[in-house]
């Protein structure tokens, strides 16, 4: 098989800096030098983790970094990082036949990066076993679930640092024997003026609604981790005293009928709608008077940057990395959401009831989350702390 090459392919490097890139192979770089980065996914659908990939090319692009993409043919990050204009190579299925091995091995050969980051498991097992030996002098690989650890020795093996999107994540690779020195935790970022962009009035006309109508907007994937049942479990309770309220679901998933069929027997389903993949969440999230995001397995949850970012009131469990962002586990932070112990519909139905309740908190909340948000978890703040553990290996003699 012949690597295919997508979209208009550039050179990696100026050519004034062509041949210190080609021949540098693990030098001691300095913290002004402009670095060569390989970024591997091997996703076939987009997700937040492949948002975070775009963010963080983007924003070395910006800086003057070299970035290119090695990615699965298939896949809808090849398709629109080649569209974007970054230099895309790609490689058949997940990687890890003999054949596209050898097809990213001559890539990575041929490109002689800095860094080679993997943005998920998979990417690390292909991309991982065929750079060895290529003494590529930083590889680094993203961790973003919560799951337990399966198979930690291709992160012992096979990268130098493992970049954790939160605590509860850094937490879960280090009980799954990865050792603590290798770890790094960086926050998932978020472009502010995409969030910026979302319009209220719009939002709610494609929705159907009245301007008094109460909005409850949930973003995320219908999956278990997620916590969907437990908010439609609460719903009853909820609608007995807001029975105008309308609930929006955005996201796919194999649990949409289940969900619709637990709505349905607890007799909430006309207030429930399933809208599936959306492209206009900004205008979902300005439309919204809440942001519920019941998710009792998080590894950090970008989508509630999203709502912060916009200033909505939150509702949100302590599940996973989400006290990260809530900073609900802190005494000296000020509160930024209400937050619930995971799996408790009780506890969210009486959360959401009291933020419906009290339209001054939810404004001053929502403003201390945004304030949060900037200062703490825009694309920004992820790309430089994605550098600095770039720059602490390149540095490192």
């Amino acid at each position: 098989m012949s690597m295919r090459v997508q979209g208009r392919v550039r050179r990696l490097t100026p050519p004034s800096e062509s041949a210190d890139l080609t021949s540098q192979g693990g030098r001691v770089a300095s913290n002004n030098r402009l670095l060569s980065v390989v970024l591997v996914s091997t996703q076939r659908r987009w997700y937040g983790g492949e948002e975070q990939a775009r963010l963080l090319a983007a924003g070395l692009r910006d800086g003057g970094h070299q970035c290119a993409i090695l990615a699965r043919r298939d896949g809808a990050f090849a398709q629109r990082m080649a569209a974007e204009g970054f230099p895309v190579a790609t490689f058949s299925g997940n990687g890890r036949n003999v054949p596209s091995l050898w097809q990213i091995r001559r890539s990575l050969r041929r490109v002689r990066p800095d860094v080679l980051h993997f943005n998920d498991p998979h990417a690390l097992s292909s991309a991982g076993l065929a750079s060895l030996g290529l003494c590529i002098a930083a590889r680094v690989a993203a961790r973003r679930a919560s799951f337990e650890i399966r198979f930690a020795a291709r992160y012992r093996f096979l990268c130098d640092r493992v970049v954790c999107v939160s605590q509860d994540v850094a937490r879960v690779c280090r009980e799954g024997g990865i050792p603590s020195q290798r770890l790094r935790v960086v926050h998932d970022g978020v472009d502010p003026s995409r969030v910026r962009s979302g319009d209220r009035e719009r939002g709610r006309r494609a929705l159907g609604l009245s301007d008094e109508q109460p909005l409850l907007l949930t973003v995320a994937r219908l999956t278990e981790p997620k916590g969907h049942e437990f908010l439609i479990g609460a719903l009853p309770e909820v609608v007995e005293r807001h029975p105008n309220v309308c609930v929006a679901l955005v996201g796919d998933g194999e649990l949409s009928r289940p969900l619709q069929m637990q709505a349905r027997q607890l007799g909430v389903d006309s207030h429930v709608r399933f809208f599936g993949y959306r492209d206009d969440v900004p205008d979902l999230i300005q439309a919204a008077d809440l942001f519920v995001f019941p998710s009792h397995t998080e590894g950090l949850g970008s989508t509630l940057i999203d709502a912060m970012l916009a200033g909505r009131a939150i509702v949100t469990t302590t599940g996973g990395g989400i006290p990260d962002l809530t900073a609900s586990d802190d005494p000296h932070t000020d509160a930024v959401a209400w937050t619930v112990p995971p799996c408790d519909s009780r506890a969210l139905a009486l959360a959401i009831l009291e933020s419906l309740d009290s339209p001054q908190k939810r404004a001053r909340l929502g403003e201390q989350a945004r304030r949060r948000a900037e200062r703490l978890f825009t694309a920004r703040h992820m790309v430089d702390a994605t550098l600095a553990v770039y720059r602490e290996l390149l540095d490192v003699g």
